[in-house]
């Protein structure tokens, strides 16, 4: 009796552990909703995690994302977070798999084929799995040709950052008072992706870029701060050591999601080992560094917004004077919880508007296509304060 009593009780125990793990929307405190900008100072639209369209039909996010982005003029932009496809990147013409994932990048690129605001790609980790800096290289090509012939009265020359392969942490300015941080967090926390000839790169290793990312945000200390990256510094679901009942009972979905091999009680270590030997989850030691040297730039700096994806969520956290938005749900979602700093989140796919009445004031929306209809789709919504 006294197996099948351990399992139950374990059973249980994980049941009451990951109960607030869920799609649902869930919100800390009360909010109330605001009155959109009819003629914002500028608007950003950050969307992550957008590389997993089907074939032969259209998806509802990319679908409303478009009516948006047809609706702006040239005072707006737009970041895609990494993981621009799935589940490995750009494949050489000749491989069957290049169709699909050449597929999955034009259905995001089809959705700013009438808009005239700046446009830009950052890469994640999908995008170096298999084909390494080669495969990010075609794809990067691939968005600036395209891009290339799409709306640019902005002149906006460079729209994959940071350039072939290198993780290099760059300022963009949106407006003269307003920038934008783009860099490639996937090659500073994994090795391989640092291996190879770095000539062409201006950052050449970790030190260096960990130098760069902190001089840049201190140069922005009078303006207004987007930094864009694949990785979130903060989240509270998969990635963040946050797990559902399902997780815990058949862990290996994780890896292959139809391996359902029921494991209750060694669940709960495989979930624990992971997170300190995956350089993709916040607990592993090289993420934390990532972690740790953002942060101490950003408050020598001041309150900043720190835009990401990875985690296939929407998420806002206030922590350490900063704002941390988790835009990673353009075609994938993963249940999710509130954790320290939570506002909100929810495991439904959308992506975030940014819309600035000025410098120092923004409002955030969380827009769920397909929910909240009667609010034009808004989950959730807040002002946001900028030093």
């Amino acid at each position: 009796m006294k197996g099948p009593f351990v399992v139950v009780c374990l059973t249980l125990y994980l049941l009451l552990y990951t109960g607030c793990v869920s799609f649902d929307a869930q919100y800390k405190g009360e909010w109330q909703r605001s009155e959109k900008t009819s003629d914002p100072y500028f608007s950003v639209y950050l969307i992550g995690d957008a590389g997993y369209a089907p074939v032969d039909s259209s998806t509802i996010v990319f679908d409303h994302l478009k009516k948006e982005l047809d609706a702006e003029d040239a005072n707006s932009a737009i970041v895609w977070l990494g993981d621009n496809i799935y589940p490995i990147g750009l494949a050489p013409p000749s491989n069957p798999y290049h169709l699909l994932g050449k597929h999955r990048l034009m259905a995001q690129l089809e959705t700013m084929s009438d808009f005239q605001g700046s446009k830009f790609f950052v890469p994640g980790n999908h995008d170096w799995y298999t084909y390494g800096r080669v495969g990010l290289r075609r794809e990067e090509l691939l968005v600036d040709s395209v891009l290339a012939e799409s709306p640019n009265p902005n002149k906006q020359q460079n729209f994959f950052i940071p350039d072939k392969g290198c993780g290099d942490p760059q300022i963009v300015s949106l407006k003269e008072d307003i920038s934008l941080l783009l860099m490639d967090s996937h090659w500073f926390l994994n090795e391989k992706a640092r291996s190879g000839d770095m000539e062409v790169c201006d950052v050449k290793n970790p030190k260096q870029y960990i130098e760069k990312l902190q001089s840049e945000i201190i140069s922005q200390k009078d303006k207004a701060l987007i930094v864009a990256s694949h990785h979130p510094p903060y989240t509270y679901a998969h990635h963040g050591g946050k797990f559902s009942f399902s997780d815990y009972l058949f862990p290996f979905t994780q890896v292959v999601n139809w391996l359902y091999l029921p494991l209750p009680l060694s669940g709960a270590l495989f979930n624990r080992v992971r997170l300190r030997i995956s350089e993709q989850d916040v607990y592993h030691p090289r993420y934390k560094q990532y972690k740790a040297k953002l942060i101490d730039a950003l408050q020598a700096k001041g309150r900043s917004i720190v835009a990401s994806g990875h985690e296939h969520t929407l998420q806002l956290i206030e922590n350490q004077e900063q704002y941390f938005i988790v835009s990673g749900a353009g075609t994938k979602q993963n249940e999710v919880t509130l954790g320290k700093g939570s506002k909100f989140a929810i495991g439904q796919k959308g992506y975030v508007r940014i819309l600035f009445k000025n410098s120092k004031r923004a409002l955030v929306q969380f827009i769920v296509p397909g929910y909240f209809e009667e609010y034009n789709n808004v989950a959730f919504e807040t002002m946001i304060e900028l030093d």
